[in-house]
């Protein structure tokens, strides 16, 4: 079986640009928008290995908040962050917005190509405690139900499909993985996921977690059979959601 091609997800408004870019990345798997609101909604639909940038849009550099929204609630892939916009600290900002690199354009290609290999590669490698969306994610995959959740906010469901979560659902299916053949309350749920913020939990917890069974069910896993609902108390998980390794 080949290997899989890496996916890039393009953000380019000027159209110029980005059909010299899928020129350039023909390699790879591309997805390209020119808007920002599509982008996004496409980070909710699928898995990308690295995101490319151009921080323009409409002259202005409004790609510095693209990539903030995308840092706080879509994980941790790389980004690399494109402009030929006068501002001399826009490099710096680009990075504090949560850019892994920057090129000033016009740039050669070629040195975008090795750029975008190395994050690639360091990207596959790190393993790393991270906070995303107030949650701190788990520092290796974990599995939970068959589904491979892996700490780039990545699960890989049994029949072959992914799907990216958001940093509290992460952070709830590794509550319930660890909980896995006892009662989860509910307050000790909303503690673990949302700290300090858990008096504004309020009902989404709820939510989360039907949003969670929703998508399990759609790829075949019977999450209503593996964590089911206590009223008043919290959720019952099965010890088959994440079984413990042998001895």
């Amino acid at each position: 079986m080949s290997a899989r091609k890496s996916r890039l997800l393009l953000l380019v408004e000027n159209p110029d640009l980005g059909g010299i870019l899928q020129l350039a990345l023909r390699d790879y798997e591309l997805e390209w928008h020119s808007r920002a609101g599509p982008a996004t909604d496409a980070l909710t639909r699928r898995v990308f290995d690295l995101a490319i940038v151009d921080l323009a849009f409409g002259g202005r550099p409004a790609g510095l908040e693209v990539i903030r929204g995308w840092r706080a609630t879509a994980g941790d892939f790389p980004i690399i962050a494109l402009s030929d916009l006068p501002q001399p600290g826009l490099p710096v900002q680009a990075l504090d917005a949560g850019a892994d690199d920057f090129l000033r354009k016009p740039f050669h290609y070629g040195e975008l190509l090795v750029r975008l290999r190395k994050l690639l590669a360091r990207g596959g490698k790190k393993a790393l405690v991270r906070r995303a969306g107030g949650v701190m994610l788990s520092a290796s995959p974990f599995t939970f139900g068959g589904a491979a959740v892996e700490p780039g906010l990545v699960v890989r469901f049994p029949d072959g499909a992914e799907a990216r979560l958001r940093p509290k659902q992460h952070g709830i299916l590794k509550v319930f993985a660890d909980r896995a053949g006892t009662l989860v309350l509910k307050e000790e749920l909303v503690r673990a996921v949302w700290g300090s913020d858990a008096n504004e939990a309020g009902h989404s917890v709820n939510e989360y977690v039907s949003t969670l069974r929703r998508l399990f069910v759609q790829h075949g896993i019977d999450f209503n059979g593996l964590v089911v609902s206590e009223p008043k108390a919290g959720w019952r998980i099965d010890a088959r959601a994440a079984p413990a390794p042998p001895a």
